[in-house]
């Protein structure tokens, strides 16, 4: 697979190799080289011969997890069939643009491997490849010494020739799935496929491929069941929101920062019935497009956090319809029991319509969702009165008499007394008290104090 550096383009031009050509050179590089090499598969870890190869012998692996996403992107922009680019994995074209795409990923700051080789001017880990070649694990680090042995291959000539591990030839491709999945999840020395790769990967193996579900979990280390469903879920939440509001599917690397936002909307959602979910959804929507002109204010509200009150989805877009659209009629009292479906519906294309600059809109009902819980927190005072006075008698269910010095039971008779007439006031037994105990109480701890401070300034 000759490697030159095109004069007009910083990537490398790659020719590969026949498959029957590298099926061959790897099995007579490997026939007398011992299994040394330990690798992840479905029935347990097992070890696999190692042997040094030419660079340009293996093939970059087009299902390479890490590059789902910017396959789609770019089949979206060219007008290309991705199973078409699939079938054409092997060739020259297909190589040189996974090799690009690959280049993006050796350079990310968060595992920065080009200039980690560069620098270090050593392989320290074998690739590990197929029986005919092709790059289960290692295609970032291929693509970074093939990279740098086209820009001085004096220099770089250590890279010339790399080890590679080699797999047998029965390895299937649920195999193969299982140890890129197991491999990629050591954080400390991989770089993670990022989150809209990692679920495209998940979906593919789950209907495409058909994997079983414990298999899958298996090979991603995921305990939980239920997470798997989640993260299938969010992905289709983010697929919605590039198909209908951004208008450009398979664009994923326009919500590559906004993981945390459709994880926490999709939890959210969850919790809703139709179609009050379809409104929230497009809300939410709104918001995740103008993040950057909302800020900190988005991650910090309902529908990316928890309703509070309960009833905040139904009563915040009540309110929004009634004050700030000026909707009448009876469904905007605030004890109906449900917004109308066409009402409902109205609400949802208005939100539909919102862009990344209506910002005074979504600022309208945020404001909304705060008076809401405001006035919650406003109901909610007595509970947290009554709360406290819990709390309080069970701290003196702990103590005993003996440990209350003279002082502390002058205050504690005190307080008593002003509790015992507050409760009076509150229960309707004694309400004409209430204003008399404040001031006795008052006149009580003036009296104290002065008492104190005239016993100091007589001992002085």
């Amino acid at each position: 697979m000759p490697l030159t550096a095109e004069p007009d383009n910083p990537d490398a031009a790659i020719s590969p190799l026949p498959a029957a050509d590298r099926a061959k050179s790897l099995q007579q590089a490997i026939a007398d080289a011992k299994p040394t090499h330990f690798v992840p598969l479905p029935d347990g870890i097992r070890q696999f011969p190692v042997a040094r190869v030419p660079a340009d012998l293996p093939v970059y692996r087009f299902d390479n997890g890490r590059l789902i996403a910017e396959l789609h992107a770019h089949v979206h922009n060219t007008g290309e069939d991705i199973d078409t680019l699939r079938q054409t994995a092997e060739s020259a074209r297909t190589q040189s643009l996974l090799h690009r795409l690959l280049m993006i990923h050796a350079t990310d700051a968060r595992g920065p491997i080009l200039p980690e080789l560069r620098r270090i001017r050593q392989q320290t880990e074998p690739l590990l490849v197929t029986a005919a070649g092709v790059v289960v694990n290692g295609n970032r680090r291929l693509a970074a010494m093939r990279s740098l042995l086209a820009e001085d291959a004096q220099q770089f000539d250590c890279y010339a020739t790399i080890d590679v591990a080699v797999l047998p030839d029965d390895c299937t491709a649920a195999d193969i799935d299982f140890i890129e999945a197991a491999l990629q999840m050591v954080p400390e020395t991989k770089l993670g496929y990022g989150w809209v790769n990692r679920r495209l990967k998940l979906r593919r193996q789950i209907d495409t491929l058909k994997l079983p579900r414990d298999w899958v979990l298996a090979a991603y280390q995921i305990e939980d069941p239920a997470q798997l469903k989640r993260e299938l879920g969010e992905l289709a939440l983010a697929e919605r929101f590039l198909q209908e509001r951004l208008k450009q599917p398979g664009q994923f690397a326009a919500i590559a920062d906004a993981e945390a936002l459709f994880i926490a909307l999709h939890a959210q959602l969850q919790k809703l019935a139709e179609p009050l979910r379809a409104v929230w959804e497009s809300v939410g929507f709104a918001m995740i497009l103008a993040r950057a002109e909302l800020g900190k204010v988005v991650a910090g509200n309902y529908p990316f956090e928890p309703a509070e009150p309960r009833h905040l989805p139904s009563l915040a877009l009540r309110r929004f319809a009634r004050d700030k659209l000026h909707v009448a009629g009876e469904d905007m009292a605030e004890d109906a029991t449900a917004l109308a479906d066409n009402m409902l519906d109205d609400l949802r294309s208005f939100f539909d319509g919102c862009g990344p600059k209506d910002t005074d809109v979504l600022h309208d009902l945020i404001d909304v969702m705060n008076t809401i819980r405001e006035e919650q927190r406003e109901a909610e005072k007595p509970t947290v009165m009554l709360q406290r006075v819990r709390r309080a008698r069970a701290q003196m269910d702990r103590l005993t008499p003996e440990r209350l010095t003279q002082e502390q039971r002058s205050v504690l008779r005190s307080e008593v007394a002003a509790i015992q007439a507050q409760a009076a006031y509150l229960l309707g037994e004694a309400p004409e008290h209430r204003f008399e105990q404040r001031k006795t109480t008052m006149v009580k701890a003036v009296s104290g104090y002065l008492r104190r401070w005239r016993e100091t300034a007589g001992k002085s």
